[in-house]
Parts: structure tokens; sequence; C-alpha cells
């Protein structure tokens, strides 16, 4: 079982666990279909869904908006990626501005979470008092990213703790949303590569290799500039299960986290 390097004094480990096991549970969502039940000590205030790129996709459940019953406190929660429409989401890499104004996001990532934007919004504003929190892992990493910034932007405080997260945004985008989200915690396996792509850039020193010159002018061509910057401030362990799935699956998060 990996560790968690020092994390940061601040970092709230009770917190994380909380999210991780809902993150778990929206994976549940997706694959108990409708005999899925939030889990005990929580009310359900909403189902997120969206459709994914592609032209087989269909309408999937992607997470939900749940409240504490004992703290009161409110989590938007996202699962990562259960579909081959889903995988399309995530090398999508092209960027399209983000509607807040704050730079330019990854294209798939953006296309679902608009689609969940109206139903945030309104679950946290009937939700009552409480804190807000935003998680998720993998794909549903990047949604909780835009999920927190859309929150940010409609004036509402949301904190928000994630897993594997890819890259979401430009450096605009990532100065913007690190300026104003307060509490923003990344918790990432330093083995896992989803937590590596978007690549940061496709832009070389020196160009020695004709095919890599190739790829990048036409990239620029199409006006993808391809330029991505993490968000929020890193919590790192380190596990490797000897696989790509195995260093990146919910369950090796939650086991980080003793």
């Amino acid at each position: 079982m990996g560790k968690l390097f020092p994390p940061p004094p601040d970092f709230n480990l009770p917190l994380a666990r909380e999210a991780a096991g809902l993150v778990q549970n929206a994976y549940d969502q997706f694959a108990q279909g409708p005999n899925w039940h939030i889990k005990p000590g929580y009310d359900l205030l909403a189902l997120l869904h969206a459709k994914p790129e592609g032209w087989l996709a269909r309408d999937e459940m992607f997470g939900f908006v749940a409240r504490n019953q004992t703290s009161r406190d409110v989590f938007v929660t996202f699962r990562g990626t259960q579909s081959p429409e889903d995988w399309l989401s995530n090398i999508t890499f092209p960027q399209v501005p983000h509607p807040g104004g704050w730079g330019q996001v990854e294209k798939g990532f953006s296309h679902l979470y608009d689609q969940c934007s109206a139903t945030v919004n309104k679950a946290v504003a009937d939700s009552g008092v409480g804190q807000v929190f935003v998680t998720g892992h993998s794909l549903g990493s990047a949604l909780a990213t835009l999920a927190t910034a859309d929150l940010t932007l409609h004036g509402k405080s949301a904190s928000m703790v994630n897993f594997a997260s890819p890259r979401t945004g430009d450096r605009t985008f990532a100065d913007k949303f690190d300026l104003a989200v307060k509490v923003k915690w990344r918790v990432a396996n330093t083995e896992d590569i989803v937590t590596t792509v978007p690549l940061a850039t496709l832009v070389l020193e020196t160009m020695k290799v004709d095919i890599l010159h190739s790829i990048v002018a036409l990239a620029t061509q199409m006006g993808h500039k391809l330029d991505f910057e993490h968000v929020g401030v890193p919590v790192n362990f380190t596990t490797h299960n000897q696989s790509v799935i195995g260093n990146h699956d919910i369950k090796t998060y939650i086991d980080a986290l003793p």
C-alpha cells in the first residue's frame, strides 16, 4: 500500500476520505443503474447526467449532489471514465473558451460539464446552510474542477478535493482558478499516468524530429494551442500496482488515505 507524502499541514484527511468514498458511490451509480442508492447517512439532492460526444453516445449518469445528514455539508460528486464515449471526452484535446472568461479548457470536459451546470447550481442553491465540497476521480476530477469554477463564478464558496485529475485548462484558467478558489486539493499517485495528461505543451525547444514538428504545426494551424496546466495544491503518494489501471483505480486512492 502506498503512503501519502507528508501532506500540507492544513490538508483535511477525514474530508478526503469522505470525498473518496462518495466518488466510489458514484462509480456504483453507473454500474448499478436503477438499483443504485445513495450511501447511508446522505440525502440525495440531484442526479448529474450528460451525453458524451460521439454518434453512438447515450445519456449517462456521471454523479450526484448529496448532503451529509450530520454535518449538513454538500458534496458535488463525479465519477470517472466508464464508457468508450467517456474516453472520447478524455482525448478531445482542443480547447474552448471557459464560459466564465477564465481562459481555455479542454473541449471534451467542457462539453460534459456544461450539461450538468444548471443542475449543480440549483441543487447547491437549494441545499440550505452547509459547506460545499466538489470532488471527483479521473475524468470526474476535471468535471469537479469545472464545477468548482462554475460555483465560484456564481458567488458560492466551494472547496475542491479531487483524485487522479488530468489537466483541465490552460495557464490562464489555472491562474484564475487558483486565485479565486481558497481550498483546492489535488490528490495524485506519482505512478498514475492520467495525472500527466493532457501534455502541458507540445512546444519543443529544438525541432529536430520532423514528425513532431508536423504534429505541432498541424495543431497550430487548427487553432489548438494544446497548452495545459494543473490547478490546485498537489497531495502526492506513490503506489505501483504493476498496471496502468491498477495505479489509477479509485480504490488505490482510497487505500492511500490512512
